[in-house]
């Protein structure tokens, strides 16, 4: 009877010995050995052989579109953990009202085309604290790791006041002048074009505020290292003063700005050896 019962054994057996040998011999890029000969759980997720090691640091640079304009985002910081970091990063960034809507000079097409009613152009800084924090790893080659973001810090909102040419005295224009526009005098047939942006940079109006913001994150680079990313999320600013973009004599000014955003960024990832 015994022997029956190590013969009725035997196949149980074999099936533990080959659930445990099977990943060796049926995918080789899932368990790869690195220059030393050992095996690393993320050859699989990268495809090849390589030496993993726990980061320290992290930084990136980024593009990002908003509902309401377009910024650049820098930040760099340090793993607080395996699977969080913190940061410090800045935007810099534009904000144009929603009602914004070019037109042009019918009579004179070859001037730059300008927006009617806005009296200031605004573009803001940041700087904030940054929180980033693993949610799923990436498991495979192709995978995507997902993580969320959260940010708060200051802001400066810049108001640069809007130039135009305005031509006078009437159609045909006799002469062609810069100054600022002014939604009391300049009107559709004395505005021949956008003056060039810089006009008024000496004149910036500063006005401090608040940022909170956060999104999800989805990290899909193929490289150890390296780090490719979209990120989606809103972000809210609020400012002391109200940013008059649009004169107030077609919209009010508005102190409280909430957008959606998406984001493209490339990073790296290192460790500094002690």
């Amino acid at each position: 009877m015994y022997r029956d019962r190590k013969i009725m054994n035997l196949p149980t057996n074999l099936l533990c010995v080959a659930m445990f040998f099977f990943p060796l011999f049926s995918s080789p890029s899932a368990l790869a050995q690195t220059d030393n000969g050992i095996s690393t759980a993320k050859d699989a997720v990268y495809g090849e052989a390589g030496v993993d090691v726990l980061y320290s640091h992290t930084s990136g640079v980024s593009l990002f579109v908003h509902s309401q304009g377009v910024g650049v985002n820098g930040r760099w910081g340090k793993f607080v953990t395996a699977k969080a970091s913190r940061s410090f990063a800045f935007d810099l960034y534009f904000t144009k009202h929603l009602r914004e809507e070019m037109t042009a000079n019918p009579v004179y097409p070859e001037a730059l085309p300008y927006v009617f009613g806005k009296s200031n152009s605004m573009f803001s800084l940041r700087f904030l604290r940054e929180h980033r924090k693993e949610l799923s790893p990436k498991l495979r080659f192709g995978a995507v790791q997902v993580g969320t973001v959260a940010r708060y810090g200051f802001s400066l909102g810049f108001l640069k006041p809007v130039y135009l040419y305005i031509g006078i005295p009437e159609i045909p224009y006799e002469q062609i002048i810069t100054v600022e526009y002014n939604p009391e005098e300049h009107f559709y047939d004395d505005i021949y074009g956008r003056a060039p942006w810089v006009n008024g940079l000496d004149e910036l109006t500063v006005v401090p505020g608040i940022h909170l913001g956060g999104g999800l994150t989805f990290e899909y680079s193929s490289q150890r290292g390296y780090t490719k990313s979209v990120e989606i999320g809103t972000m809210f600013d609020a400012y002391l003063n109200e940013m008059e973009i649009l004169a107030s004599d077609f919209v009010d000014p508005q102190r409280l700005f909430l957008s959606l955003y998406i984001k493209l960024e490339m990073g790296s990832c290192w460790t500094d050896a002690r």
